[in-house]
Formats: structure tokens, sequence, C-alpha cells
């Protein structure tokens, strides 16, 4: 079972997505039609059409939805060491509540900062 405080904590990486969509939606109009689009490694930097700004919220809501997976059934997971069955429930607890921490970073990083030069200038 998810604690309620998990579960709390879980709907504050979609309030940050939904807040960043409907600034997206009221800025589209204004965002060029010929965005850069920002390669890595030997990549060249390319344009591209302005649909790519919400490619980071689509796979930001992919890597929640994974996430939530895993923290729904955290007895799934393949742990290095020896579980207890009086340890079991904590280490879940502790285990979702990293997965929590780690689902807010990631939708800290990839919505906001996402084409940061084009969308919020």
């Amino acid at each position: 079972m998810i604690p309620r405080y998990i579960k709390l904590l879980f709907c504050i990486p979609f309030v940050i997505i939904i807040c960043h969509s409907v600034y997206l939606c009221t800025v589209y109009s204004s965002i060029p039609d010929i965005i850069p689009i920002h390669g890595y490694g030997n990549m060249k930097d390319i344009d591209g059409s302005k649909i790519f700004v919400v490619f980071p919220v689509l796979m930001n809501l992919a890597v929640l939805i994974f996430i939530w997976l895993i923290i729904r059934r955290p007895d799934k997971i393949k742990f290095t060491f020896e579980i207890s069955d009086e340890e079991k429930e904590k280490i879940y607890h502790i285990t979702q509540l990293a997965l929590v921490i780690i689902a807010i970073f990631v939708t800290i990083m990839m919505t906001p900062l996402s084409f940061y030069d084009v969308v919020y200038k």
C-alpha cells in the first residue's frame, strides 16, 4: 500500500507540468515557427518546428508514469541486499520516498528549463 504522503508528494510534479503546459499554451503563438534544436556529442545544432517545445512535457510524463509504476509495486524491485520481513515496509517507504524526490527533481529539470532561450525570452 502506498502511504498518503507519497501520493500527495507525487502530485507536485503534475502540478508543475500543468502550470508549464498552461504557460506554453499562452505563449505558443509568440514562439517563432523555427527554433534551434541543440544537439549533443558530435551532433550539430539544427533548426526544428516549434512543436518540439511540447516534447519535454511528453517525455516528462513518460518518466513519471514509469516512476509511478515502480512506486506502486516496490515488492518487484530487486534489491541487492536481503530484507527481513520486519524491515520490508520501512525499506519500501524509503524507496518510494526516494523515487518521489527523483520524480520532483526530474520534473523541475526537464520542464521549465527546456527550450529556455526560445520560450522564456
